[in-house]
C-alpha cells in the first residue's frame, strides 16, 4: 500500500522546518485586561431582551421598506397607465381628424 496523507502531512511539515529558520514569537498583546479581574465581570453576553428588541425593531425596518417599495411600484404603474391612456387619446384623435 501507499503512504497514508498523514504520514505525507508528517513528512511536508518535517520539510518545511530548518534548523536555520528563525523561531517566530507571537506578538504581545496590547490590550488594557486587568489579568486579575474576574471573568464574569467581563462577559461579552447581551441581555435577551436587548436581541429580541433589535430583532423586532429589524423586522419592522424590512416590513416598512418591502411596503415602500409596493408603494412606489403601485405609483408607477398608475403613471404609466395614465401615460398609456393620453397616448392612445392623441393617436386616437389623430386617426379620426
Amino acid at each position: 500500500m501507499g503512504v497514508s496523507r498523514i504520514q505525507k502531512f508528517k513528512d511536508y511539515r518535517n520539510s518545511l522546518i530548518k534548523e536555520e529558520a528563525p523561531d517566530l514569537e507571537t506578538p504581545k498583546s496590547s490590550s488594557n485586561i486587568d489579568i486579575g479581574s474576574d471573568p464574569k465581570e467581563s462577559t461579552s453576553t447581551l441581555p435577551i431582551d436587548q436581541v429580541m428588541d433589535k430583532m423586532n425593531e429589524t423586522d419592522e425596518s424590512l416590513f416598512l421598506k418591502k411596503r415602500k417599495r409596493v408603494r412606489i411600484l403601485q405609483y408607477s404603474l398608475v403613471v404609466l397607465g395614465l401615460l398609456l391612456l393620453t397616448a392612445g387619446i392623441i393617436v386616437f384623435a389623430v386617426l379620426v381628424f
